[in-house]
């Protein structure tokens, strides 16, 4: 009664191997597994059992027997088995550095090499989506349920030890690795599109209003600085007299007015002529497209240097602070666990 028991209990789960030999359909019950008489009658269903599943009708039933096991098993396996990550910003990193390879090479040259370009990119997607999914479904989530009271609380439990200490150490793991693929993407970024926004927002900004009245000044400041060291000599001079000095600093003086006057008179003819023929409104045009880009290339170099000082950070001086943080945690909860309360 016993062996009939388990021939019954076995019949409820995938076996393809003896079960499902004369299985017809899903309803259909499974025979017992005992009933030869004697080994070579074994010998011979076993034979039967490896054709059935070969076959279109076995493997039916093995499908469908397969399909509730599947089921059984979804019901009890704990639910960390089907964490599944969402990486919304890394899936669009893969997704444009297709684009870009696509666009390079062109859909027929790229054919030959198109499994090693989505091989390298499916695994840097990867090393982003591990910092992305731990951020938006780890880090962020937990603070905003539970806060930043269990970092260094005022009296330490076994809950807080166990998070500060769980939790640091698995950003270290971490942000030791995808912070490098983080910095080194915003360095590829910047050397092609930040270091292009900031030189095309500086060729258009010398054309601006603004620029050409720096360099107006410029020009007359230049003029300015040879007058005071032409003076400077002839005050200087001990050779001559008060009247010939009075003379050659009147003479200087007068010089430089006329050249001053000679500049000012053709930048002002240049201005009219400006109006007249539509310059004056490129160049407004062109204060207008420069700010954005200068703007966008400020950002991404100032984005590139915050993230390759926090690469540094983590890559040399995050795990000293990782295991000083752990000692500090470990003190305050063995020793002086309400040395804050």
């Amino acid at each position: 009664d016993d062996d009939d028991d388990d021939d019954d209990n076995d019949c409820a789960f995938f076996d393809p191997l003896d079960i499902k030999t004369f299985c017809v359909g899903e309803d259909e019950k499974c025979p017992r597994r005992r009933d030869a008489s004697d080994e070579e009658e074994r010998q011979g269903r076993r034979r039967a059992v490896m054709a059935a599943t070969m076959s279109a009708t076995g493997y039916e039933c093995i499908t469908a027997r397969g399909n509730d096991f599947e089921a059984f098993a979804s019901d009890s396996i704990d639910p960390f088995a089907n964490f599944s990550p969402v990486c919304p910003a890394s899936d669009d990193v893969f997704r444009v550095g297709q684009k870009v390879a696509l666009t390079l090479a062109g859909d027929s040259n790229i054919e030959n090499y198109r499994p090693l370009i989505n091989d390298v990119l499916i695994r840097v997607r990867t090393e982003l989506c591990v910092l992305e999914s731990f951020v938006r479904e780890t880090a962020i989530p937990f603070v905003q349920t539970k806060g930043l009271g269990w970092v260094l609380p005022k009296h330490e439990t076994s809950e807080t030890y166990l998070a500060g200490v769980v939790f640091v150490v698995g950003a270290n793991f971490i942000l030791l690795g995808s912070t490098k693929v983080v910095a080194i993407l915003a360095i590829y970024h910047d050397l092609s599109l930040g270091l292009l926004a900031r030189g095309m927002g500086g060729l258009l900004g010398f054309m601006s209003p603004g620029d050409v009245m720096k360099a107006k000044e410029e020009e007359f400041e230049k003029l300015m600085t040879k007058q005071m060291e032409e003076t400077k000599e002839v005050m200087l001079d001990s050779n001559i007299s008060a009247s010939e000095r009075e003379e050659k600093t009147s003479e200087i003086s007068t010089r430089y007015a006329t050249e001053m006057e000679k500049i000012k008179a053709t930048q002002e003819d240049k201005e009219r002529l400006d109006e007249t023929s539509g310059v004056a409104k490129i160049r407004k045009a062109a204060i207008v497209l420069s700010i954005p880009l200068k703007v966008y290339g400020t950002v991404s170099r100032k984005t590139r240097e915050v993230l390759e000082v926090f690469d540094t950070f983590c890559s040399r001086y995050f795990v000293a602070f990782t295991v000083t943080y752990i000692i500090v945690k470990t003190m305050h909860f063995v020793v002086f666990p309400d040395v804050l309360g």
